[in-house]
């Protein structure tokens, strides 16, 4: 996992871990500063343009932040929330229709939530420039990324454009 990814993740799972998770729980988010176009694309695994369809609880989606404080009970029930996309064009790693992003935000089976300020609110039907961080189907985003709305990201896909072209096939 890339490590700006990581280290924000680190510091909203030091949040919670300070907050608790048994209750309607928010996150300060803390970013060092927004990368570059450049360093957001060699970072990124996945970078893609999609329109944002829904979000939904699932089951059996670990997170990291929730684990840590299961304290070994390992029958505690909860769902993670995921963003559906539907993807328009692929800047980097990938080819398939759809992605899933998978948030920082569980729920409980008792319906109480632990929420981070690093997460971000897409609106059902809005284009979005996706930067995506992970491996496999495991992919996530968050406030300290480039990911914005289409309509705000008039300059990252200039040079989106400038670095696809500059690629050599194969590379």
């Amino acid at each position: 996992m890339d490590m700006r990814f990581t280290r924000v993740l680190f510091i909203c799972a030091l949040g919670l871990l300070v907050s608790g998770l048994f209750t309607q729980n928010a996150v300060a988010c803390v970013c060092d500063t927004t990368p570059t176009v450049d360093a957001a694309y060699r970072e990124a695994s996945a970078i893609f343009e999609g329109r944002f369809v829904r979000a939904e609880y699932r089951k059996g989606i670990k997170n990291q932040f929730r684990e840590m404080h299961l304290d070994g009970d390992k029958d505690i029930d909860y769902e993670v929330l995921v963003y559906k996309f539907e993807v328009t064009n692929w800047w980097k790693g990938g080819t398939s229709r759809e992605i899933i992003l998978i948030s920082d935000q569980t729920r409980s089976k008792d319906g109480s939530e632990s929420v981070s300020d690093c997460g971000l609110g897409f609106e059902e039907g809005h284009q979005y420039l996706v930067y995506a961080y992970g491996s496999g189907d495991d992919f996530g985003s968050g406030a300290c990324t480039r990911t914005a709305s289409l309509r705000g990201a008039a300059k990252d896909l200039r040079r989106l454009k400038s670095i696809a072209h500059s690629r050599k096939p194969g590379s």
